[in-house]
């Protein structure tokens, strides 16, 4: 990699506009679309109250962010909580999913408006497209179960009374409402996260199979992995970093970065047959043999921040993996997991870049090789009516952060400090989700008061691998 790149590696977004969007009622989620290249015309869905609003983040410096589709639910008792981006079967238009308290999911062309309708038997929390197929959807419920759907035209709801529930994970998976859920990059496990506390790993059969489509979709009764004792309140983020987990819980300050012992992608997703069952009364249940490793923690500020509240990891090949989380002061904390364990630091020529501008100023770690406690080496263009733009602020909102920072990684229950934390808003408003562009060039963050902020990096262009 050349030096200028190397650079342009290490460097974190910085705030561009903060924009408050009327009728100022929370803002829960926000994704971007997956399915283009890498800084090739990005753009966002966000949801809150009965509005899904579709959006691109402007490159113009005077500009925040180009509304391009508004959507408002007719139903006025609707509280929309998260989406999900897929593309149709034949055109390719894209497709926002989104849900919340009216348990169905709505599927939204962007270019037409046309809606479909899919449902669960309560509240949905949260929704997630498979990596391996644009039409395989799933859905966290507060009726305890994750379900997979499938987009198929073949299993079109419409036709002919046609099911397009693939699967239900229900059984003895969880007991309380089901906050989060996330895909593994190869598509067969999910993990899922609740009010129970539990964090559940469950093998997916290949879908569709012979009964999507039926009214007899497949039932998973037992994950093949399951725990209550990585955390101790509501579990309501959780997310792959290959086949590592990163997770966290309402109340708890923190994120945790862990692995299931033995478990690996690459080898053959064991049979359903070897699922531990619940008359296995233990906190840790697992078919790949001795429980779970907690690696490492990252400290968020607050130990009273309310649940549903998430983060966002952006990981793509040849790029440092950087993990963003909002707390409930206004800001967002961002960690560079290359950082921490590149014992050389910062490159210097991004220390001089850096002491250049009036603000800010990066941690440069000096890190100590991560133990287990036995000693051995762990394995480790809006109108003016219709958003009020407060990017003024960010002159009062500088990135905090402070130089010669050690990172000791020994202690799995250390809490690690952000490399960096940026102010997003003077009101202190709660930061509910983070999520990065697919080229990992912008950081858009929405949470109370209708608040909606952008970050860039890489004004240049991304750097090459």
């Amino acid at each position: 990699m050349a030096a200028a790149e190397s650079v342009q590696q290490w460097e974190l977004p910085q705030l561009k506009a903060i924009i408050t969007v009327p009728p100022h009622h929370p803002l829960y989620d926000v994704k971007f679309y997956p399915y283009t290249l890498p800084g090739v015309d990005p753009f966002f869905a966000v949801v809150g109250g009965q509005d899904t609003i579709v959006c691109r983040p402007s490159p113009e410096k005077e500009k925040g962010v180009e509304i391009v589709r508004w959507f408002r639910d007719e139903n006025e008792n609707e509280l929309l909580c998260c989406c999900c981006w897929t593309k149709e079967q034949g055109s390719g238009d894209p497709l926002i999913c989104q849900a919340g308290t009216s348990g169905l999911i709505k599927i939204l062309n962007v270019k037409s408006g046309q809606l479909t309708l899919v449902g669960h038997g309560d509240e949905i929390m949260d929704l997630a497209i498979s990596p391996i197929s644009p039409l395989i959807l799933a859905s966290a419920s507060a009726d305890h179960t994750v379900r997979l759907w499938s987009l198929d035209d073949a299993h079109d709801a419409s036709v002919d009374g046609r099911q397009p529930c693939a699967a239900i994970c229900a059984g003895e998976g969880h007991r309380e409402s089901v906050l989060s859920i996330a895909f593994h990059p190869l598509g067969r496990y999910m993990l899922s996260g609740g009010m129970d506390h539990a964090i559940n790993l469950w093998v997916l059969p290949m879908l569709p199979d012979s009964n999507t489509g039926s009214d007899t979709p497949t039932c998973l009764h037992y994950p093949h992995f399951s725990t209550t004792e990585v955390h101790s309140d509501y579990v309501d983020c959780v997310a792959f970093h290959h086949d590592l987990i990163l997770s966290k819980a309402a109340r708890e300050g923190k994120i945790v970065l862990w692995h299931i012992k033995n478990f690996s992608s690459q080898a053959p997703p064991p049979s359903p047959d070897r699922n531990p069952t619940t008359h296995d009364l233990k906190d840790t249940r697992s078919a790949f043999g001795d429980g779970f490793e907690r690696l490492l923690q990252f400290k968020i500020p607050g130990e009273n921040d309310p649940f549903f509240m998430r983060f966002d990891l952006f990981s793509a090949p040849g790029k440092h993996p950087v993990l963003a989380m909002g707390d409930m002061y206004g800001k967002v904390s961002m960690w560079d997991l290359t950082r921490l364990v590149e014992s050389a630091g910062i490159p210097p020529a991004l220390l001089n870049k850096m002491a250049k501008k009036t603000n800010p100023k990066f941690k440069n770690p000096v890190v100590k090789a991560q133990q287990h406690r036995d000693g051995s080496a762990a394995s480790s263009t809006v109108s003016s009516n219709a958003v009020n733009d407060d990017s003024q602020q960010s002159s009062t909102n500088p990135i905090s952060t402070s130089t010669g920072k050690i990172y000791d990684l020994s202690d799995p229950f250390a809490r690690l400090e952000a490399h960096a934390t940026v102010g997003l808003t003077k009101h202190n408003s709660t930061v509910r989700k983070a999520a990065w562009s697919v080229g990992g060039e912008w950081l858009v963050v929405c949470g109370e008061q209708g608040m909606l902020s952008v970050l860039r990096r890489w004004v240049d262009g991304i750097p090459f691998s």
